[in-house]
């Protein structure tokens, strides 16, 4: 790992602190209030969403491919004695557990900095059972802003190099479309928490549901 990861996992946490307290941190609770029995978590950094899982959670697995990330999370985790909760070394796309295994998978923050998109939601996919669901908070294209899509682009190869290859690009949704599962509710929330648009998804009937939120950052006033 290189020496950008160990001062990126050792201020990661004070960088998001303004972030967290305006907005990341009711999104984390309104999206993870819901989430059920056997649950992993992809890219799991520090642990930030430890705090928001609900007494519904049977047992949780959080994944961390970064070993400076790692060993904050495992620090993090035993805080917590007496709760079923388990570290993995894996990346998000080479998830080392048997198809069909998880409840539930979440994501938050991660589809767009990993190198493959597709290969990572395929793996989500394969683990999930096949009424599984994912939940998600993501950074995504903002499709329907073409102004805020410039800056977008113009800012971008600065963040993939200073921000552990975060995308502020990428079709999350199209990607997400792509691998199969299913959307029932498409709700644009802007500037709930600038300089952030939402997109909420959910549906709660099909196979492999995603309930979701995802973000597109830009210049607030785009």
């Amino acid at each position: 790992m290189s020496i950008r990861s160990y001062f990126m996992a050792k201020f990661y946490d004070a960088s998001m602190k303004g972030i967290e307290q305006a907005c990341f941190s009711s999104w984390r609770s309104e999206l993870l209030s819901g989430v059920r029995g056997d649950v992993l978590e992809v890219g799991s950094g520090t642990g930030v969403n430890l705090t928001y899982y609900p007494d519904s959670v049977n047992s949780l697995v959080l994944t961390e491919p970064d070993i400076h990330m790692l060993r904050l999370l495992d620090e993090n985790i035993k805080q917590r004695q007496g709760k079923n909760i388990r570290t993995e070394n894996f990346s998000a796309d080479d998830l080392r557990f048997p198809d069909n295994s998880f409840d539930t998978v979440v994501s938050t923050l991660v589809l767009c900095s990993v190198d493959s998109p597709e290969s990572t939601l395929q793996e989500i996919k394969r683990v999930l059972k096949p009424e599984g669901k994912l939940y998600f908070i993501e950074h995504v294209l903002a499709a329907e802003k073409p102004r805020l899509i410039k800056w977008q682009k113009f800012f971008q190869p600065f963040w993939i190099h200073m921000c552990g290859n975060c995308h502020l690009t990428r079709d999350t949704e199209r990607n997400i479309s792509n691998a199969g599962f299913n959307f029932e509710l498409i709700l644009n929330r802007l500037k709930l928490c600038r300089p952030c648009s939402i997109i909420y998804l959910s549906d709660m009937n099909s196979l492999n549901t995603i309930v979701s939120k995802a973000l597109a950052f830009g210049l607030s006033g785009a």
